[in-house]
């Protein structure tokens, strides 16, 4: 089959497989974005402190920091198909799993555990090496689409649980988000989801051996030795680590400006759509323009958001201006990354290197949080955390710039 020449072509074949990882991509989010739905009925029923029900997201963070490497390894060799619908299919069952809770923190922290692993099979590494694998011409855009899957699950995963729980308990709730969320992702990964190894595998389906797909790029140590691709890492790392804490305590740091806690919230909860504006626009955007003005312009609006928030400006607007800004930068950030991860690094090993950047962006968001209350603790405010974050953020802008023209991999001989 000839491959589509234009990005037109690429939407017109390949749209039913970005539709099904878009929605592959929500699944993954949904138990943490469902959780504060269900602390309430589970604080009642077992008693249990606010820090031992964060406690099992701090493991799950931790197993997807730990296993980001190795997935991304699994991706390179065995393509995103089997790997994506096995793991919808495992992680789907032991979210339902949570049903069965007795009250036992030790099991708590075990399903977290179960359900971490499995989830590593359909986590954005997956997804984005997936799309990657089949788009060229519209490959950013395409990205965006499937990343806005996190977006999704942000707004449909609590308002789902909330009413599953007045419906039925929050145990069947567990059941039903687990098979039904995870139950309608299957239905369209089986028929609609073929990456680049499954449609090689399809075009010679009578073969005794499938035929082996090696994508053209850099090899993990030619990776490891890349100026580019290490710039691109550290700016994730230094993102994640001031962002996630921001993003935590948002309503907080809004709040304590003197802001109602009502404006407070509805203040914080427009940086979600912004990011999903930001996931898109830069999506549209990086298939069109190459350069350092996108990827500084994406990082540099976080840095603005966070002076904002110091709170030198008074008033709500600034504070609002702040958190979009914050949460365009967070969407957009994402995106750049992702996007130019698969032009400087290539495709030959995009599993395995996105995987070990993915890691790092775990670990900075596992750190995050806890920084950001540390120097809540210590000062009475968040003031010094925003003149981190701040210079901070520029910082990763300034990483971006001149990293020069994408290269031309030359594909390698196949077995």
């Amino acid at each position: 089959m000839n491959e589509p020449t234009t990005a037109l072509e690429e939407w017109r074949r390949y749209w039913p497989t970005v539709l099904a990882a878009m929605v592959g991509m929500s699944f993954y989010t949904v138990l943490t974005y469902s959780l504060s739905t269900f602390i309430g009925p589970l604080e009642a029923e077992f008693g249990w402190s606010r820090t031992a029900l964060s406690s099992g997201l701090t493991v799950f963070a931790g197993i997807s920091m730990l296993g980001g490497p190795f997935i991304g390894m699994a991706v390179d060799k065995f393509g995103t198909r089997k790997l994506g619908i096995i793991g919808m299919v495992l992680a789907g069952l032991a979210f339902a799993a949570f049903s069965l809770l007795n009250g036992s923190i030790v099991q708590w922290i075990a399903l977290y555990v179960i359900y971490g692993i499995f989830a590593l099979a359909i986590k954005s590494t997956v997804w984005s090496a997936g799309i990657s694998s089949v788009f060229t011409h519209a490959r950013s855009l395409a990205l965006a689409v499937v990343l806005s899957g996190s977006a999704l699950g942000q707004t449909l995963a609590p308002l789902a649980a909330n009413k599953l729980i007045n419906a039925f308990g929050w145990r069947e709730a567990y059941i039903w988000l687990g098979l039904g969320w995870a139950g309608v992702a299957l239905v369209l990964l089986i028929p609609f989801y073929f990456d680049a190894h499954a449609r090689k595998a399809r075009e010679a389906p009578g073969s005794e051996q499938k035929p082996a797909i090696i994508l053209p790029g850099l090899t993990i140590k030619e990776a490891t030795r890349d100026s580019r691709v290490i710039r691109i890492a550290l700016a994730n790392l230094l993102m994640a680590s001031v962002g996630s804490g921001v993003s935590v305590h948002l309503v907080r740091i809004v709040s304590e400006t003197g802001i109602s806690m009502d404006t407070a919230v509805e203040i914080a909860a427009t940086a979600g759509l912004a990011g999903l504006i930001g996931k898109l626009g830069v999506g549209w955007l990086l298939d069109r323009v190459q350069g350092s003005l996108i990827p500084f312009s994406g990082f540099a609006i976080g840095a603005f958001g966070h002076f904002l928030l110091i709170g030198l400006i008074g008033g709500a607007t600034p504070l609002l201006i702040g958190a979009m800004c914050i949460g365009f930068a967070s969407g957009a950030g994402l995106q750049i990354s992702t996007y130019l991860i698969s032009r400087y690094a290539g495709l030959r090993n995009f599993g395995a290197i996105f995987g070990t950047i993915s890691s790092m962006m775990m670990a900075g968001t596992a750190l995050g949080p806890m920084f950001a209350g540390a120097v809540h603790d210590l000062t009475g405010s968040y003031d010094i955390l925003e003149m981190i974050a701040a210079p901070v953020m520029l910082l990763c802008a300034t990483l971006f710039v001149g990293l020069g023209p994408y290269p031309e991999f030359t594909r390698p001989e196949q077995d």
